[in-house]
């Protein structure tokens, strides 16, 4: 069956947008897309045109009137099956394939499914029961209590206009939309004529759609009501036009009257909480008595009602995919840090590479951290999934038997990420899950035997247990955390379906820590990617010539070399003194002597005249660190070992000379005397060398930049990157994937 999906919209353009994309990533075949926008006066119908024009029927109203909306989109619409969403719901990507087995029964004349509210986890509306008193229980889970409505009946089930759709015969034979309505009890009333018709009408919990409650002309931010007006006039419509004849107008005017005064309780409740100031207050009283009198009048005044007449039938646009739903890639990641949360490293890849791999068509999830003191959420984000789970006990944790023996932290988490991978994988059908060996995350997902996963090797416990003194001066935790880590992390390497590694260092590094060989046929060496910068740095704007600036990227300890820097710091500031210098990171990390290294260095060198030309701001946000990377001359990272290092693509993107270590993967990062220079690891004497050598040589410093731009270009962009974990996967699950 052939199905078209309209949608309203009205001065929405940024959730339009998002709604529009997660539409486009729908797995039901025979799809059109008609949206009706509005009088919308925020650019609505001209985005329209530029992104979306050949691709969907793009068509306007010329009044606030949602039920006419609808009708203009039935009237546009070809398909045996429409749809209705609103521009603020993202549907899952087996909405409309779920959906459509309602029309497996001839006598169902309409069909829905569950709404998840803006949290993305818990339910707006389950199952629906209706009334023809305007009144509906909306969150009733047990499908026995639905009654079987017959013409006539004063309950039935109904549906919910984010997640609706009709039998397009049996919404034409009922007229569709009732103009009357602008917005309230529109689907109620469509409803209430389906069933008169001898109509079913089915609820598939299955099909859902998630509503993320955007603000309106009709509801603010917080989502308390803004007018009163047409709700009113459309509850005394649609009881007087709908409660059966035989009903004493006594006894209609008494429920009118009742949701009236329900509806002053409520603005009165917002008043007293401060929600509503006195002048909101009175008119949102004010409009309940006006909504009252209009909704009276049209009720005996429009007879017979307004609804859909006469039009000619369209031709059937169907919606371009960039990839058919039997060739994507289902593909679940799981990551400790997400941005918008500060993060770095491996985070940074995950993603980019996520929102990569979704602007090719594929379909993509991600299970992270939420914020401290943050609830569970789902949101969809660049095209992605994105699940956060809270940092409390507040979610299910699955927990296999086969797990190995973790410290409890970690252990709770892996089977927080275990449990949502399971509960939205009836919707997702996961072809892969892919994680990190760092802090283990993926632990309960590789004991559960569930899911094919792919576990990418980072800088891990046992490589990183020689540098870390203060773990073993701390007897307890690294009895009780850092050898179980260690231990497990064998495990995990042992039983995980497939490895990735960014370098072959790493890979070879891993290997020898834990005494295991990684089956060829298990092993994939892809190297991280990172996107194109966002700043622009034009000639008018670049650094003083007389200044040569150096930048500094990395955590303040031991691990990343920040002591050696440091150590050489005092004589280039003397030598050289042209030379400025920024060192970025996390800078409250202690020292084995319980200072930070800051600390260290200022108590030292404090009062020299130079101190003016060195900043350590810590932290920064991306715009600010990426501005940094554009102005700096050169960048340094004498770190210890990095299984790939991220920050060296990220300098030589900007078309930075990099200086670095021969430690783990940077030299198959940094192409030494080319892109930059490499030093040994733990040499002071080395690095200030380098660092003298590019001060002095300002052609050699735009030739290896010059060549490390071209290098990044070539080797370290998020779109080769994807492209070639998307081939990987191609193949790994080609063998078992079976689609139609």
């Amino acid at each position: 069956m052939k199905i078209s999906l309209v949608i309203c919209t009205y001065n929405r353009l940024k959730t339009l947008s998002i709604s529009l994309h997660a539409i486009e990533l729908l797995r039901y075949p025979e799809l059109e897309v008609i949206v009706v926008d509005g009088p919308s006066t925020d650019g609505t119908f001209e985005y329209l045109n530029k992104e979306w024009k050949d691709k969907i029927k793009i068509c306007k109203c010329n009044e606030a009137n949602l039920s006419k909306s609808r009708n203009i989109g039935i009237k546009n619409a070809s398909g045996d099956i429409i749809c209705f969403t609103d521009d603020d719901g993202i549907p899952e990507f087996d909405w409309l394939d779920s959906l459509s087995l309602a029309y497996d029964n001839p006598k169902v004349g309409a069909a829905g499914g569950w709404v998840r509210n803006h949290t993305g986890v818990e339910f707006q509306t389950k199952y629906i029961i209706s009334s023809r008193n305007s009144r509906s229980e909306t969150l009733i889970s047990d499908e026995t209590k639905l009654p079987v409505a017959k013409p006539g009946a004063d309950n039935f089930v109904a549906l919910i206009g984010v997640n609706s759709s009709f039998l397009r015969s049996a919404l034409l034979e009922v007229g569709g939309f009732d103009e009357e309505y602008a917005y309230y009890l529109d689907e109620t009333d469509v409803i209430v004529r389906m069933i008169d018709a001898g109509y079913d009408v089915k609820i598939i919990p299955d099909a859902q759609v998630h509503h993320k409650y955007a603000p309106s002309h009709i509801r603010n931010k917080k989502n308390f009501i803004q007018s009163w007006f047409e709700v009113i006039k459309s509850t005394c419509y649609y009881i007087l036009k709908n409660m059966s004849p035989h009903k004493p107008m006594s006894e209609k005017l008494e429920f009118i009257w009742e949701e009236l005064q329900n509806r002053r309780n409520e603005t009165e409740i917002y008043f007293k909480n401060g929600f509503i100031d006195k002048s909101k207050f009175d008119s949102l009283i004010k409009e309940i008595e006006e909504g009252y009198r209009k909704g009276l009048f049209d009720a005996f005044a429009h007879t017979p009602r307004q609804l859909i007449g006469e039009f000619e039938k369209t031709t059937f646009l169907n919606l371009p995919r960039k990839i058919p739903s039997n060739k994507r890639l289902r593909l679940a990641f799981v990551t400790a840090l997400y941005p918008p949360r500060p993060c770095g490293g491996v985070a940074v890849f995950i993603y980019n590479l996520a929102i990569e791999l979704a602007k090719l068509g594929h379909e993509i999830t991600v299970i992270t951290q939420a914020d401290n003191g943050c609830g569970h959420t789902v949101d969809f984000e660049n095209s992605v999934w994105v699940h956060r789970l809270p940092q409390d006990d507040s979610v299910d944790i699955e927990l296999p038997p086969n797990m190995p023996d973790m410290p409890e932290g970690p252990k709770k988490n892996a089977g927080k990420i275990l449990a949502e991978l399971n509960r939205v994988n009836k919707y997702r059908q996961f072809d892969y899950v892919i994680g990190t060996i760092w802090d283990l995350d993926m632990a309960a997902i590789i004991a559960s035997q569930k899911y094919p996963t792919a576990m990418y090797l980072v800088t891990n416990y046992k490589l990183m247990e020689e540098s870390k003194a203060e773990w073993k001066s701390n007897e307890e935790f690294y009895h009780n955390h850092v050898l179980k880590m260690i231990e497990a992390e064998g495990w995990a390497l042992r039983h995980v379906s497939h490895v990735l590694s960014s370098t072959n260092a790493i890979a070879q590094d891993t290997e020898k820590a834990y005494q295991l060989h990684f089956n060829p046929e298990k092993l994939s060496i892809i190297p991280f990617g990172v996107s194109e910068a966002y700043t622009t740095i034009s000639p008018s704007e670049q650094n003083d010539s007389n200044k040569v600036n150096l930048l500094y990227v990395g955590r303040f300890e031991h691990r990343k070399g920040i002591d050696l820097l440091l150590e050489i710091l005092p004589e280039l500031m003397e030598e050289f003194p042209q030379l400025e210098i920024v060192c970025v990171g996390d800078k409250t990390l202690p020292s084995k002597d319980g200072k930070t290294y800051e600390e260290i260095f200022l108590e030292k060198h404090g009062g020299k005249p130079w101190l003016s030309r060195i900043n350590f701001p810590g932290y920064v946000n991306d715009g600010e660190l990426e501005c940094l990377y554009a102005n700096c001359d050169i960048f340094v990272a004498p770190s210890r070992y990095e299984s790939f290092g991220l920050i060296y693509i990220e300098a030589m993107r900007f078309g930075k000379p990099c200086i670095g270590t021969t430690a783990g993967g940077i030299p198959e990062v940094i192409d030494d005397q080319k892109t930059g220079l490499l030093v040994p690891p733990d040499n002071a004497q080395a690095l200030k060398a380098a660092i003298e050598k590019l001060l002095i040589d300002e052609d050699l410093r735009h030739k290896f930049g010059e060549l490390g731009r071209e290098r990044f270009q070539e080797k370290f962009t998020t779109g080769i990157f994807a492209k070639k974990i998307e081939s990987l996967f191609y193949n790994l699950i080609s063998h078992n994937r079976d689609r139609v």
